[in-house]
């Protein structure tokens, strides 16, 4: 378990058994009644809930409910000693929980509006001596102006709206790219694989969001196996029609191999975990323990622990083994797929570097409270697979480790996962083409792999990015 320290179970005496809503405690002036109402309410799930809920209940009465309710949840958990699993302590030295609640406007798929970029989550300095920095790419939504504009993965922006980025307006740009707080932009880009640029005028419009990125299968020489490619970039539960019906085409198309793309995947739904891993794996591994969620012993809204088993196996893939493609950034249900497969001692071969390291979970529920539709989600349970092994917090080690030189395949990127063309490109994507590599057992260069390092860069000012967390969905 991520900086894992003794856990001592408390008195649960310092608070009282309060009813709810209203909770019986002294109230401070300054806070409207739709704050006091949302904080009653985060308060009533983090006493009853919060997987570290023994210390909520020994400091309960010293937390500040004089404050607006967007601010109060960080604030509390900031107070706690023995929650350190919730979260991680960022570039700036600063705590980011993965605990939330934030406002939610709905709760299925809707048409987004913007520009479809995503960027990574590493603004990279080009000039040092003149403190240009650029964005890379890290992904382009079908259908959207970016991709009607002909901007691809890997790209970098090295100029928006004629004006270069540096280290006082990155924050700002960045998030007129990816926040699509601009109503339009003008951008100047490098495509890495050819040194080519092109600059292209982009105006907000209407495109569908999926987390199912790219799909593809890949022949190569000398083997006779057909592999299937799929990027899956966020495990959201609105997308798994979209994301099984991807599975099928592969199979459909006779893949025998997969290649897991997670590099991008923070995590996302439980659930659509389990449909994953079931739709990958033979029909012989129906009804075995996919991963179970354990609760706090004193939890009194949810039972102490739950199993998820694989159900309709072997009706689309059925692998003898899987190949993952992962990174830092690939967190929550990503390792727990990975984590769940390993527990039923089915092969699984990462290609990467090390994982985030998140094995704990949200009980996800969805308020309105004062007119404010809100979702909240406190960590509650940490997850173990069938072997009941759990403590993957500080990560999972990659087979191969594409940071490090003199890895068993050859090749490295120093700075991987940073982007460097699209999707599919295995001539120039060192993750794709180790993978493929280690699946047919030929060398990267005849996998196919031609290095090109055109970002002749550092990878700098890196930005947090959001980790989805294993998301169990409650009423």
């Amino acid at each position: 378990m991520k900086r894992l320290i003794p856990f001592f179970v408390l008195l649960f005496a310092a608070c009282t058994s309060p009813s709810y809503p209203g909770i019986d405690r002294p109230q401070y002036g300054g806070n409207s009644s739709k704050d006091l109402a949302i904080i009653d309410y985060i308060d009533q799930r983090l006493e009853t809930e919060y997987y570290w809920l023994d210390e909520v209940a020994k400091k309960c009465n010293t937390f500040d409910r004089q404050q607006p309710w967007e601010g109060y949840l960080s604030s509390v958990l900031s107070r706690l000693q023995t929650n350190l699993d919730d979260g991680y302590i960022n570039s700036k030295g600063q705590r980011v929980f993965y605990s939330y609640i934030h406002e939610t406007q709905s709760t299925t798929r809707a048409e987004a509006m913007g520009f479809g970029i995503e960027l990574h989550y590493t603004v990279v300095l080009t000039d040092r001596e003149l403190g240009h920095y650029c964005f890379v790419v890290e992904n382009i939504f079908d259908g959207s102006p970016a991709s009607l504009a002909g901007i691809k993965r890997g790209d970098l922006i090295i100029m928006i709206n004629d004006s270069f980025i540096t280290s006082s307006n990155y924050a700002q740009r960045f998030n007129s790219i990816q926040g699509n707080t601009a109503e339009s932009l003008k951008l100047a880009l490098r495509r890495q694989v050819d040194g080519s640029t092109i600059t292209v005028e982009l105006q907000k419009g209407a495109y569908s969001e999926t987390p199912v990125a790219h799909h593809e299968v890949i022949e190569v020489e000398g083997f006779n196996r057909k592999i299937g490619y799929l990027v899956y970039t966020g495990f959201e539960s609105e997308y798994d029609e979209e994301l099984l019906a991807a599975i099928a085409e592969l199979k459909a198309s006779g893949a025998e191999e997969l290649i897991l793309d997670l590099r991008c995947n923070s995590g996302g739904s439980l659930l659509s975990a389990q449909k994953l891993t079931s739709a990958l794996v033979p029909a012989t591994f129906e009804d075995q323990i996919f991963c179970s969620i354990e609760r706090n012993a004193l939890n009194t809204k949810m039972e102490p622990r739950s199993e998820f088993r694989l159900a309709q196996t072997g009706e689309l893939l059925s692998l003898q083994r899987l190949t993952v493609i992962c990174s830092g950034y690939t967190a929550s249900s990503s390792e727990l797929v990975i984590m769940g497969l390993r527990g039923l001692d089915f092969p699984v071969t990462l290609i990467g570097s090390i994982t985030e390291g998140k094995n704990c979970g949200m009980d996800v529920t969805r308020r309105t409270i004062a007119g404010i539709s809100l979702e909240f989600a406190p960590i509650t349970f940490m997850c173990f697979n069938a072997k009941g092994v759990g403590d993957w917090g500080d990560g999972i080690l990659p087979d191969v480790d594409l940071t490090v030189e003199g890895n068993q395949l050859g090749v490295s990127d120093e700075n991987y996962p940073l982007p460097r063309t699209d999707w599919g490109d295995a001539h120039y994507d060192i993750a794709l083409a180790a993978a493929i590599a280690s699946i047919t057992g030929k060398s990267v260069a005849t996998a196919p792999y031609a290095r090109r390092q055109s970002l002749d860069a550092e990878a700098t000012l890196p930005l947090d990015r959001p980790v989805h967390g294993i998301r169990n969905y409650v009423e």
